[in-house]
């Protein structure tokens, strides 16, 4: 058997299983496993391989075989890299796990197993003298063609005697392979966790409601549970043969198609096919030997109630097989406390694994299983619905990714070596997490550290209000200079130095998009944000429920945080983690909302030992004065990709906020419709315009909820597809948001620059503007406008400084720039934008040279704001056909951001000369007196709109609705 054609599971498709063990025994660093496997396991599998050492001649031979999902699955080709379909997660997100049902004429066969969860298995054996090696086998289908390949692999074996270590479905492919020439070469066979008479969770597996269903659901963007359910797990006819027997289920045959309730089920001729595999199967000779699991709650039991699947669930297992299942009669057993994923991984196992192996016995593990601890307890099947949200694995960091492999691969904990002292030391007794519900003000709270959760593009609202106005606006003024990381799981740490807080450190849990949101997230965030605080000695914590102020349940809520609370808590092991956790809401309703549920998943939460949850108490600490309120935003999240729109939108009350919806895209009628905007519009034409560009881009439910956020500004948080699109125009059943309340952008990209403005600027009472006009000498509309503008600003008080001409060179204006003297730039000009490079984009300046947003970057002042009345300076990419109106897209709005300019404003098409006017007039004459840039725009807005124009929707804006360029005096 070719054995380099072993390939690594997900992120790891160009390396073969051997090649990474030479790896491992190199001496040089190697920061692509580290990063892959982390650090800690990266060093113990290093140490495993230089003591495995290569291949020995004469050692006793040994097969692995993987459990079902642990084989790797996918299209081999011949000098290239082999397309892998399982597991991918890349893959899997587009759909493709739909590529794995059967029957299919695709030639999909085992390229490997999961190395996360064999590889240490395999070395372990090797150092041991033994000569280990991988079988992987297409686990979808019948055992009895995994059993059939794995005999004819023994015949073609030149050893004599070849030994076998199987885990969970492998034991099963073992027993098959009796049947079949060439078993008689088999020695001693061990399996582990192996469901020798099925396993009920093969029933919620078919059925979509499984755990590991759903978390694939989770990564997949374009199915749920039960279509993956239906259209791939209920073809597969190795997932069928895994089912219990009808002696074992109460009123329910797991065989007979008529007795399965509503939902995804095999079909007929499958379920038959299956039982009669199972009544053929070869029982297990007296050469093999069973180590079970036990202590971890697992179904123990079904029955059909009232036309629903209920589970019995009890300690009694591996948390995936029964040890009803497992066993079997004259089968020898030994039993241990480790799961059923970790069983490959587990010292104590892979010890007694040997001993079985060398003399057929072992002295490692009890005979005789643990007692349960818990009552045993019926759960519906449909118990828990699909957790909402899904996980976007690009999103997700290196440590987060191996986190949710572990569902599948099950690796060893990061702590090697506490793993291996904990598999053989008692365990030591350690005080459970206190956890209270208190009804308080989070910002009230006498504690080390307050956690709140932030939104990518959302400023501080709920709970951070009241935090951010102890810190003196420090994470408002944070996130204008998008200077906070909020991708999902990043956690950013600001030390509290005031009097107005008791805590040492304010720390904002990243939760991502809104429009990904939902309880994986919640989860994720808890679980870093727990890690975090543990290691750095952080004890005493207060939290409130995320996103219970935009709409989340809060039960949900609790339980996610709870969830990974608890998960975090199980890593870092006994005396790392947190003594306190205290979650605060000023609603009580909310509170007793949170405790059921919290309650509710302590009772299922494997973990559960490690929290102990507290009665009701009342706010510890000083209740400070409500703050002010912050002002109210709606804030709608727009993502173009794959021929749709995807749309959340999160309002200023939960009653106004949407989760996301899709919407399919149709391009040419969009591309017509746009030929249809410009300055000759009027505007009832922009009306009609705006209302069938909502209809053409947004889903019918994201429009509908928008009819509760009329009186509140609304952002548009978009990525670079979705940019194109003049959201400005908007209209929903005659309401247009720019026209009423104020409309801004947010652009959700990565390289995005800290934005960089002097603050000293923002107390200084004179307005400075630097203009910037026509350097390329070559527009008469620009010398009309400059003209204009610098009229406009003297008249408002401000001092302005004009660069004309020649006069506009690159290097003069790098060194205005520089020099922070500036709140605000004009420019009317010339501008350059290059789409494979927009950092590079820019405006032109005297002798044709560009300056552009990467020359900014590296500077560390900027004007706060930067005006460009260059044709389409807000672009940010170009469309496939462009209007007549439109003109040039520049992309000036994506240069300046990704170079540090905090706001700016731009326009779509050509301006009429009484609306550039007047609109100019009114941004800098209130933005001289002070008021925010969203109040001046909405202003200006309206003051072309009293003109009876079409321009007022030609305006736009990214950046911060309430910055202001000139701060008021303190009263």
């Amino acid at each position: 058997m070719r054995r380099d054609g072993e390939r690594m599971d997900a992120g790891w498709r160009d390396l073969t299983a051997s090649g990474v063990e030479r790896r491992l025994r190199a001496k040089r660093a190697d920061p692509e496993l580290d990063a892959l496997l982390g650090a800690a396991q990266h060093a113990e599998l290093r140490d495993l391989a230089r003591r495995a050492g290569q291949r020995k001649r004469g050692a006793p031979r040994l097969l692995i075989l993987p459990g079902i999902m642990g084989s790797t699955l996918g299209l081999r080709r011949q000098g290239r890299g082999d397309d892998v379909k399982w597991f991918d997660p890349i893959e899997i997100a587009l759909g493709g796990l739909t590529r794995l049902s059967l029957p299919s004429k695709r030639r999909i066969e085992p390229l490997g197993v999961l190395l996360f969860a064999y590889l240490r298995l395999k070395l372990s054996l090797r150092a041991a003298g033994l000569d280990a090696d991988f079988h992987p086998y297409d686990w979808r289908r019948s055992v009895q063609q995994a059993g059939l390949a794995l005999a004819r692999r023994l015949q073609a074996e030149p050893s004599g005697e070849i030994h076998v270590v199987a885990h969970s479905m492998g034991g099963l492919v073992a027993r098959a392979a009796l049947a079949q020439p060439g078993a008689e070469k088999l020695g001693r066979v061990v399996q582990l966790g192996t469901p020798n008479r099925g396993a009920f969770g093969a029933v919620a597996a078919l059925r979509g409601t499984h755990p590991l269903v759903r978390r694939l659901a989770l990564l997949d963007l374009a199915h749920g549970a039960r279509e993956l359910a239906r259209q791939v797990f209920t073809t597969l006819p190795g997932l069928a043969e895994l089912l219990p027997a009808a002696a074992a289920c109460e009123d329910f045959d797991p065989f007979r198609a008529a007795d399965w309730p509503a939902g995804p089920r095999p079909a007929t001729a499958m379920l038959e096919a299956a039982s009669q595999v199972r009544h053929d199967l070869p029982p297990p000779d007296p050469c093999f030997a069973l180590i079970a699991g036990t202590g971890h709650e697992t179904a123990t039991g079904l029955r059909l109630r009232d036309g629903r699947l209920e589970f019995r669930r009890s300690d009694d297992g591996d948390g995936t097989v029964p040890l009803a299942l497992a066993r079997c009669a004259d089968l020898a057993t030994w039993y241990t406390k480790t799961e059923h994923g970790r069983l490959p991984a587990d010292e104590r196992v892979t010890q007694a694994v040997i001993e079985l192996i060398e003399r057929g016995t072992t002295d490692r593990l009890p005979r005789e299983p643990a007692a349960a601890t818990r009552r045993a307890r019926w759960v519906a099947d449909d118990e828990g619905e699909q957790l909402a949200g899904r996980i976007f694995w690009d999103d997700l960091p290196a440590a987060e990714q191996r986190l949710f492999l572990r569902e599948f691969a099950a690796p060893p904990v990061e702590d090697g070596d506490a793993t291996r002292a904990a598999a053989t030391m008692a365990p030591r007794a350690v005080a459970p997490v206190e956890l209270r519900l208190v009804l308080g003000s989070i910002a009230g709270q006498a504690v080390d550290a307050i956690v709140l959760g932030v939104f990518s593009g959302v400023e501080p609202s709920g709970a951070a209000v009241a935090v951010d106005a102890a810190l003196g606006g420090a994470i408002g003024d944070l996130a204008r200079r998008r200077a906070i990381g909020a991708a999902a799981g990043e956690v950013f740490i600001l030390p509290a130095a005031t009097p107005a807080l008791r805590a040492r450190y304010v720390v904002l849990a990243g939760l991502g998009s809104f429009a990904r949101y939902g309880a994986e997230v919640q989860r994720l965030a808890a679980a870093n944000v727990t890690r975090t605080l543990a290691l750095a000695g952080v004890r005493d914590v207060a939290m409130v429920l995320w996103g219970t102020a935009s709409g989340l349940p809060p039960a949900q809520a609790a339980q996610s945080q709870l969830n990974g609370l608890l998960e975090a808590l199980a890593e870092l092991g006994p005396g790392r983690g947190l003594r306190r956790v205290t979650i605060v809401s000023r609603s009580q309703r909310r509170l007793d909302a949170a405790r059921t549920a919290i309650e509710l998943a302590i009772a299922a939460n494997r973990h559960a030992a490690l929290v102990e949850l507290r009665p009701a108490a009342k706010a510890r600490g000083r209740q400070p004065r409500s703050a002010q309120r912050a002002a109210l935003q709606s804030y709608l999240f727009v993502q173009q990709g794959a021929g749709e729109l995807r749309a959340a939108l999160l309002g200023a009350t939960p009653k106004a906020t949407a989760l996301a919806a899709t919407r399919p895209l149709d391009g040419r009628a969009l591309d017509r419709h746009l030929q249809s905007l410009g300055g000759e519009l009027t505007p009832d034409g922009l009306a009609a315009f705006g209302e069938r560009l909502g209809e053409l881009l947004l889903p019918a439910a994201t429009r509908e909820a928008l009819a509760d956020v009329h009186e509140t500004p609304l952002i548009i948080v978009h990525d670079a597809a979705a940019s194109r699109w003049p959201w400005e125009t908007l209209s929903v059943d005659g309401w247009a948001p720019a026209a009423r309340a104020g409309l801004s952008r947010r652009y959700a990209a990565e390289g995005l620059s800290v934005a960089k403005w002097r603050e000293s600027r923002r107390l200084s009472p004179l307005l400075q503007v630097l203009l910037v006009v026509n350097p390329t000498d070559d527009l008469a509309g620009a010398e009309a406008e400059g003209s204009r503008v610098a009229a406009i600003l003297e008249r408002q008080g401000a001092t302005v400084r004009i660069l004309r001409g020649g006069e506009a060179t690159r290097e003069r204006l790098l060194e205005a720039f520089r020099s922070g003297q500036f709140d605000a730039i004009h420019y009317a000009g010339h501008a350059f934008f290059d789409a494979a490079a927009p950092a590079a984009s820019g405006i032109l300046c005297a002798g044709g040279r560009v300056l552009s947003g990467r020359d900014l970057a590296s500077l560390d002042a900027l004007p706060a704001l930067a005006c460009f009345n260059a044709c389409e300076s807000a672009r940010i990419r170009r469309p496939t056909r462009l209007t007549r109106s439109l003109g040039r897209s520049v992309g000036l709005a994506e240069a300046f951001l990704r170079g540090g300019v905090a706001n700016f404003i731009g326009t779509w098409w050509p301006v009429s000369d009484a609306a550039a006017a007047r609109f100019a007039t009114t941004l800098y004459g209130r933005l001289t007196r002070g008021a925010s840039i969203g109040a001046a725009l909405r202003a200006s807005r309206g003051a072309v709109r009293a003109l009876g124009c079409a321009d007022w929707a030609n305006y736009l804006h990214y950046g911060s609705l309430d910055f202001t360029l000139k701060r008021p005096p303190e009263s």
